[in-house]
């Protein structure tokens, strides 16, 4: 069974990054042969070469009947059930969650499988499973499932002009529907994606709704607050933006401290802070070998350059989703414990550009090769460690470069050789500085029709 799982996964992995390939390649003036196959496919499928026809839930159709396909194996075979005493089921830790809600206990540290176990999500997190708690573990896993689904339409809203392409793109990434599916941990790291490409989003009609929205989902996972407090520099009114942000963020995390107390603030911030059981970076290697430092100079060192990070973008980057990429892939570099699911964090990077879509390519593929097979197969099944190091000093390099590209990348269409926006319109003037631009060497399979009347632009002004 195990290798049956390994193929499968190494085939959906390969065709999903195959098909990224191909929607990279064919966007550039270096693969003519390829885009008029490309074209000609399309006009077969569809009946014309390009993509103006396609709506965003051509995407989320397919991508959430495989996700309801997955849900319903995994529930026939017994996979959601505990697979052998005194060891936790994910899914049921995240029911016993949920109905600690309504029962009293304690949500955060919960029975599972005849043990107990910390839940690391703070007050969303037990709000949303409480709330899916009465269907079930089928609940659990439908609501997060659909919460992940979101992401689809997010991404076309967010994602301006081009956004049948772009909405392709996040789609069809190994970080998305591969690793939504294969855990309930991927799925609920989703809403970090999800809180970004709302707040971006509702910003356009709402600002303090926005920011009132993203602190109280960043309950869940406390670094989902820096990447938002970093975006909300972009914004005309950014200080109340920031407060507001920090502010239902700080009351949701009292509320939970006063009934819970050390039972909440240990599982939730403490232990995460702390968390050294594997990174997909370089503090992987040192993992690995056993030579982390020990104490807490270390995390005291990683909070005080996050927080350093997060104020330098807030001043200085006045595009949303540049900010939000920038602290994202920040976080993954400075992070102890990069796990394979804190990568689909990345996603919303595939809005910001053309060079940023090629390292988040490369990201997605070392990343699924390193966790599914160089890690829990090399590392932990035979104790061959070589393999998951050198993956891991490339993903850090791979961050590296995106990271250097996003922060060499203008804030402004127009303001780089390659970029070619069109007419600004009547509706993206006012809060909008970023207009969605097609790049000349970016051109192929360009959608030409006009965005859908009431759909914002994700690129708020200053």
């Amino acid at each position: 069974m195990v290798y049956s799982f390994d193929f499968l996964t190494a085939t959906l992995v390969a065709v999903l990054s195959a098909t990224g390939l191909v929607l990279l390649l064919v966007r550039t003036d270096r693969t003519p042969r390829l885009t008029a196959l490309a074209r000609r496919g399309l006009r077969r499928l569809t009946g014309r070469g390009d993509l103006d026809d396609l709506r965003w839930w051509h995407v989320a159709l397919p991508v959430g009947a495989g996700l309801i396909a997955v849900i319903a194996y995994d529930l026939a075979t017994g996979l959601f059930g505990c697979p052998a005493p005194g060891h936790p089921s994910d899914i049921g830790g995240f029911l016993a969650q949920g109905r600690a809600l309504w029962t009293g206990g304690d949500p955060f540290n919960v029975p599972s499988c005849g043990a107990t176990i910390q839940e690391p999500d703070g007050l969303a997190s037990v709000v949303i499973n409480g709330l899916a708690s009465f269907g079930g573990v089928a609940g659990i896993a439908i609501v997060w499932a659909a919460i992940a689904l979101t992401i689809v339409p997010l991404t076309w809203r967010a994602a301006g002009g081009d956004r049948q392409y772009l909405t392709l793109v996040v789609a069809s990434s190994p970080l998305y529907a591969p690793l939504v599916a294969a855990q309930i941990d991927g799925a609920s790291n989703a809403l970090v994606p999800v809180t970004i490409l709302l707040t971006i989003v509702l910003a356009v009609r709402t600002e303090l709704g926005a920011a009132g929205i993203a602190g109280f989902l960043a309950t869940q996972r406390f670094p989902t607050l820096f990447p938002i407090l970093g975006l909300s520099g972009s914004f005309r009114r950014k200080f109340a933006i920031a407060t507001t942000a920090i502010a239902i963020f700080a009351a949701g995390t009292g509320i939970c401290y006063a009934i819970w107390g050390s039972e909440f603030l240990g599982p939730v911030f403490l232990s995460q802070l702390g968390r050294r059981s594997f990174s997909l970076n370089f503090w992987g290697v040192l993992l690995l070998n056993n030579l982390l430092p020990a104490g807490e100079a270390l995390t005291i060192g990683q909070a005080v350059v996050t927080l350093a990070l997060v104020g330098v973008v807030f001043f200085r980057v006045r595009s949303p989703l540049r900010a939000a990429a920038l602290t994202v892939t920040g976080v993954a570099l400075l992070s102890q414990f990069l796990s394979f699911n804190i990568l689909v964090w990345l996603l919303p990077v595939a809005l910001v550009g053309v060079r940023p879509r090629w390292w988040l390519w490369g990201i997605a593929l070392v990343g699924s090769v390193n966790y599914s097979f160089a890690l829990s197969i090399g590392a932990w099944g035979l104790g061959i460690v070589w393999p998951s190091e050198v993956l891991d000093v490339v993903l850090t390099l791979l961050l590296l470069g995106l990271f250097v590209d996003l922060w060499r990348s203008p804030d402004r269409p127009g303001a780089s050789e390659s970029d070619n926006p069109p007419p600004q319109t009547e509706s993206d003037s006012g809060r909008i500085i970023m207009r969605p631009g097609v790049p000349r060497s970016d051109a192929a399979f360009a959608s030409s029709a006009p965005a859908p009347a009431g759909e914002p632009n994700p690129r708020i002004a200053h």
